[in-house]
């Protein structure tokens, strides 16, 4: 017989993990934490890759990720950090690539290296904060275009939503104060001034082909691996 005085309310869903693992893109914004946090509650445990440019990108902004994880972490069963060295790709696009496709090729190279990732590590899906129309590469052009690179399983939770809804549920989860911290992640730097808002995809690939696509088997060959359940101490020898 079980006996209970009161109901309390929880976060909902299933508990962390039961529904197996998925990878989380995640950068230093507020949208991909909250993704996190809503896909956390349908019972899926979390992985997170997070792509770096250094010097471009600063040792504060892959603090600022580690923290957000964490917050994470205090939603349930977590893994990984996997920090990608993303500056020489995304050279090579600011340097070689149309400017008003440099976001829409960076957008499927990360979807290139986070499919590898997530098979490796045997991730179930890619989640990410993506929401329609919110910025020049989540129309839906843009996201089918970019989606063109890979045939995993992709999960935009934040789909949706509206900006304030997510600025909410980032408050009410405590990654809002972290998010807006002034460090900037690859996402925005070497924005051009007028990314293309509905891409070609044929135009996309024909950008592609004189890549050197060995510069993402070198990102993946140097990816730093994070436990976010490790102590603090051991943590802060990567930063």
């Amino acid at each position: 017989m079980y006996v209970f005085g009161k109901s309390i309310k929880c976060i909902g869903g299933y508990p962390t993990g039961t529904l197996g693992k998925g990878l989380l893109m995640l950068s230093g914004g507020i949208d991909s934490v909250v993704a996190g946090y809503l896909t956390m509650k349908r019972g899926v445990k979390l992985d997170f890759v997070y792509f770096e440019s250094l010097p471009h990108t600063s040792l504060e902004a892959r603090n600022k990720v580690i923290d957000l994880a964490k917050i994470l972490k205090g939603y349930g069963n977590t893994g990984k950090l996997y920090i990608v060295p993303f500056t020489k790709i995304q050279e090579s696009i600011y340097k070689n690539m149309d400017n008003t496709y440099m976001i829409t090729i960076m957008r499927r190279m990360m979807y290139r290296i986070s499919e590898k990732i997530a098979r490796r590590k045997k991730a179930l899906a890619i989640i990410n904060g993506e929401s329609i129309g919110q910025v020049a590469s989540q129309t839906l052009t843009s996201m089918k275009v970019v989606n063109d690179v890979t045939n995993y399983v992709v999960i935009r939770p934040l789909a949706s939503f509206d900006k304030l809804d997510i600025i909410k549920i980032s408050k009410e989860i405590g990654s809002y104060d972290i998010s807006i911290l002034p460090f900037e992640d690859c996402c925005t730097i070497f924005v051009p001034p007028h990314p293309v808002i509905n891409p070609d995809l044929e135009i996309a690939r024909e950008l592609e082909e004189n890549f050197d696509f060995s510069l993402l088997d070198e990102a993946i060959k140097n990816i730093i691996e994070i436990d976010i359940n490790e102590d603090k101490e051991q943590i802060d020898e990567y930063l």
